[in-house]
Order: C-alpha cells, then sequence, then structure tokens
C-alpha cells in the first residue's frame, strides 16, 4: 500500500482528497500546515509527497526543499492555484514531478499519481549499470546518480540523471525531444515538453564550470550536447 504525505491548508478540499485517496486504497497522511508535514516527514517513510504552494508558515517550494533535503529521490507534484507560467517552471525548478492547477478531477489526481508511483516503482526496480562516463573535466556514475569535477560531487535527481545517461549514450551527443519524453515521461504532454525545457537548463547550469562543455538546442527536434 503506498504511502502519501499531503500537505494543504485548504481545509474544505484536503480533507476530500485524503479521503479519495484512501478509498483507492493509499494511505494518507494529511497535514495543513509545512511546519507538521516535516514532522511527519521525518517521523514515517512516504512513497510521495503532494503540496500545496500557497501556505501559511512556509510555503511548498521551502517543504520540498527540506523534503528534497532529508531524501532526493521522494518522488512530489505541487498543488496550486497560481497559473502563471513563471510559477510551473518554479515548480520543476524545484524538482516536482508534476503541478496541477486548482481546481482539479479527483480523477485527473489521481492518474497523474498513478503514473509518478509507477515510475517511481520503475525506477527502484531497475539496475543501471555500474559505469562511469567522462564528459572532459566532469565524471558522470548513472548508477549512484553522481557527477563530480576535482573534489566537487553533485547529487542528480532520477530525472536529471536519467537525461544526462541519455546524452552520454546518444551518437553525437543528439537526443530527440519526443524520445526524451517517452523514455522519461512516458508520453508527450506539453506540461512534460517545458519540463523537459527546465531539467535541460538545469543540466547546463551543473555543467557550465567547464567552458568546453555545451548543451545546444536543435530546432525543433532536440538538443545536442557537443564537447570541444
Amino acid at each position: 500500500m503506498y504511502k502519501i504525505l499531503l500537505v494543504d491548508d485548504d481545509r474544505m478540499l484536503s480533507p476530500l482528497v485524503k479521503e479519495y485517496l484512501e478509498a483507492k486504497d493509499y494511505t494518507c497522511t494529511l497535514c495543513y500546515n509545512a511546519h507538521d508535514g516535516l514532522k511527519e516527514f521525518n517521523k514515517k517513510e512516504f512513497d510521495l509527497c503532494i503540496l500545496d504552494i500557497v501556505m501559511p508558515l512556509e510555503d511548498g517550494y521551502e517543504l520540498a526543499a527540506k523534503i528534497t533535503n532529508i531524501n532526493p529521490n521522494i518522488p512530489f507534484l505541487f498543488l496550486s492555484g497560481k497559473t502563471q507560467q513563471e510559477d510551473k517552471i518554479k515548480g520543476l525548478e524545484a524538482g516536482a514531478d508534476d503541478y496541477i492547477l486548482k481546481p482539479f478531477s479527483m480523477k485527473e489526481l489521481y492518474l497523474r499519481i498513478q503514473a509518478i508511483l509507477k515510475r517511481s516503482k520503475s525506477q527502484g526496480s531497475s539496475k543501471t549499470p555500474s559505469i562511469e562516463y567522462q564528459i572532459s573535466s566532469y565524471s558522470f556514475n548513472p548508477s549512484a546518480r553522481e557527477l563530480k569535477r576535482d573534489e566537487d560531487t553533485l547529487n542528480l535527481s532520477w530525472i536529471e540523471s536519467q537525461l544526462l545517461h541519455m546524452f552520454c549514450q546518444a551518437p553525437d551527443g543528439i537526443i530527440s525531444r519526443d524520445i526524451a519524453l517517452k523514455q522519461i515521461w512516458s508520453d508527450e504532454h506539453n506540461f512534460k515538453s517545458r519540463s523537459l525545457n527546465v531539467y535541460v537548463s538545469k543540466l547546463r547550469n551543473y555543467l557550465q564550470a567547464d567552458p568546453s562543455i555545451r548543451i545546444r538546442n536543435i530546432h525543433g527536434s532536440g538538443y545536442q550536447m557537443v564537447i570541444k
């Protein structure tokens, strides 16, 4: 039985969400603020976190940062009434697996949760070969999800590691946008397309200390990692 942490200060909607998820055979722990949510996360093991963005005390972004510091592999999604594109991008940059706008249907939430948990389960069961790639002055271990340069080690999220692994394995460092979306998110949804752009930008930032590495856009089709 999957265990879900739901943190949302909406005292009318969130109990209904909890009731619906429990009817779908999930175990759901509900908290109304980030402080209580973090306490529960420290006490129990969860398979997924659902976080509202606008909350008292701390917002969902701050809570997500603290949760991922404790467990960088925990999947989470944001609930939000904020419709601006910048808010969605901020959510993706915070590492969210999905971003659902309020109001939403319970069925949509359930289907998105199913997709995240299915992907998370496959991540845990699949074994990435223990091989290390040299990317100019960086070394990358997909199995450990570690990107190293000199004495610095960066722990990558699963999505970041998958994407960088695709670049390393691709002929001439070229990956197709459509293939990346299907391999990482299992669909070509427009939201996931924007999400892919965000993760490519994150990889660019991680690799920017070495000017010989460049990830360039291939208009309309994908990306290429070039090493001079």
